[in-house]
């Protein structure tokens, strides 16, 4: 959905400079988040040398999604755009919300109910390690702010505010939706291949939502609580089922 006053402003970031700003701000950010841990030993900060050290990622994240989402917010003032128009800060209707709240809900209990008839962990090994290894070091706290709130406002902006933008022309939002769903999936190498096609298919339902909507705050409320749920369930497991 193209609001009339985006309409009268310079046009948004063509495909490939869209894409370009993307991987410079990804790229800016991983720079930023390799100083400080070259800087800070990891020793010093109680993480291990586990792939999925809780510590590290809540450290990374925090990090490096700030040093992102500033470079997304520099492209977009560059284009003359306020920032919060081009990446659709803008608030949802509550029945919006409510909606959203509910379709991803269904779609989560219908993912974990598939992963559970066909023999699958609902709460994958790395979210178990991540959780523990956090909780040991004291950073717990720290990786819940991350993996539930920071994450996916960077991802959301990311994906469904800046490269929605820039991806989805006139008459081929549906193109961009597919498209930003599929790469947005791929990035998750920590998943078997079920729980990537999970990833694809709320990728897809955030990006219908972003459509319909016009709105990239209603996909982070969405990301949110999907988050938030997995790391219910983590805990769960962990703390009641281990």
């Amino acid at each position: 959905m193209t609001l009339a006053s985006d309409r009268n402003r310079t046009p948004p970031w063509g495909i490939l400079a869209t894409l370009a700003w993307l991987v410079l701000a990804f790229a800016i950010s991983a720079v930023v988040t390799v100083g400080f841990f070259a800087a800070v030993p990891v020793e010093r900060l109680g993480a291990g040398s586990g792939s999925y050290d809780g510590v590290l990622i809540a450290i990374g994240s925090l990090a490096s999604i700030p040093v992102q989402v500033a470079v997304l917010v520099v492209a977009a003032q560059l284009r003359q755009w306020p920032p919060a128009n081009y990446l659709a800060l803008n608030f949802p209707r509550r029945g919006e919300i409510v909606f959203a709240a509910v379709c991803m809900l269904a779609l989560v209990l219908a993912f974990n109910l598939l992963l559970y008839v066909s023999g699958h962990d609902i709460v994958a090994p790395f979210q178990v390690e991540a959780y523990r290894t956090a909780k040991d070091a004291g950073w717990l706290l720290a990786l819940l702010a991350a993996i539930v709130v920071v994450a996916p406002i960077g991802e959301e902006i990311a994906f469904r505010g800046f490269l929605y933008r820039g991806l989805a022309l006139p008459g081929r939002e549906l193109h961009a939706i597919v498209v930003i769903a599929l790469a947005w999936a791929l990035l998750h190498i920590q998943y078997d291949w079920l729980g990537m096609v999970q990833i694809f298919a709320i990728g897809l339902i955030l990006g219908w939502f972003r459509w319909a909507s016009g709105s990239t705050t209603l996909t982070i409320v969405m990301h949110v609580l999907v988050n938030f749920e997995a790391m219910i369930e983590t805990a769960i497991k962990v703390e009641y089922l281990s």
